[in-house]
């Protein structure tokens, strides 16, 4: 991802005639992780193989193959590994949009339009154990059958499926997002805008800490608890993805990319940047080219 689809992701996954698309993905094969970020759509993140970690609405959770976790439109979510474990899954992305009608329509009023209003339904996750489960999984696998062979008349029976889909969602799982999720949740919003438009310049701990109206000491106990990781450690990592990103699109210097992500030490950036890609900046850039 670059620039404003690395946390609030504005890219469109499908076309506006069918907002719907399912893709495969493994971590960490394709990526070592998908950062938290959000968007409009409504995602189900289904595991093939493996394990790993998917987070959702701040919280954590271990996932492993058959199971699955319903995101809703603008949670927080991200995925990475569980220890040295490869996951192989299937992202399905869709618009809710896409299966209303008219406001007066009971589907569209009472089901439909409170899923794209923020903070009200807690992510799911799906085990084996859950109630509904085979009916969730038959829905599933409607849909993969359907997109893969496209017969005519598929986007139907791709409807069909996540309104049946959605009917075991709001038997099994009409639990309410906790309690104050809502606030963190914009919280922590704010701050990834914030680092997404000035990753550039110089970013305090003391700074960001302001901005949630914490001190510092109680602003890095709930960065850490919500995120996985400290603030100075998201924030090294996001400069550090745009600097991949910079690396592969542009020709400017290493020097120019490091200064241009907030890095004002050369050697810190070089060692930074090997740790999390495994190559040093120059090399790295030449292996995507190679590969391209």
């Amino acid at each position: 991802m670059t620039g404003t689809e690395y946390y609030h992701e504005i890219k469109k996954h499908a076309g506006k005639e069918f907002p719907f698309n399912i893709y495969p993905c493994t971590i960490p094969l394709d990526f070592r992780q998908v950062p938290v970020h959000w968007h409009e759509e409504m995602e189900l993140i289904v595991v093939k193989k493996g394990r790993g970690l998917v987070t959702a609405d701040l919280k954590p959770y271990e996932v492993a193959a058959g199971e699955a976790v319903v995101v809703f439109p603008g949670q927080l979510h991200g995925l990475g590994q569980l220890g040295g474990a490869s996951m192989e899954y299937e992202n399905v992305i869709f618009q809710p949009s896409m299966l209303m009608a008219s406001p007066d329509d009971a589907c569209t009023a009472q089901f439909l339009m409170p899923l794209v209003m923020e903070g009200g339904q807690a992510a799911v996750h799906i085990t084996r154990e859950s109630p509904g489960y085979e009916a969730f999984m038959a829905c599933l696998e409607a849909m993969d059958r359907m997109c893969g062979e496209k017969p005519y008349g598929y986007q139907l029976a791709v409807k069909g499926a996540l309104f049946g889909f959605l009917f075991q969602v709001f038997t099994h799982y009409r639990e309410a997002a906790p309690e104050g999720g809502k606030k963190y949740r914009e919280k922590i919003k704010t701050l990834l805008r914030h680092i997404e438009e000035h990753y550039g310049e110089r970013l305090s701990v003391e700074e960001a800490a302001g901005m949630c109206y914490y001190s510092k000491s109680h602003f890095m106990k709930f960065f850490r608890q919500h995120m996985g990781c400290s603030f100075v450690e998201y924030l090294n990592d996001y400069r550090l993805s745009m600097a991949a990103g910079f690396l592969m699109s542009t020709g400017d210097t290493v020097t120019e990319i490091a200064q241009r992500c907030g890095f004002d030490n050369i050697s810190y950036f070089n060692r930074m940047f090997k740790r999390k890609y495994g190559l040093a900046p120059a090399a790295y850039r030449k292996a995507v080219v190679l590969r391209g």
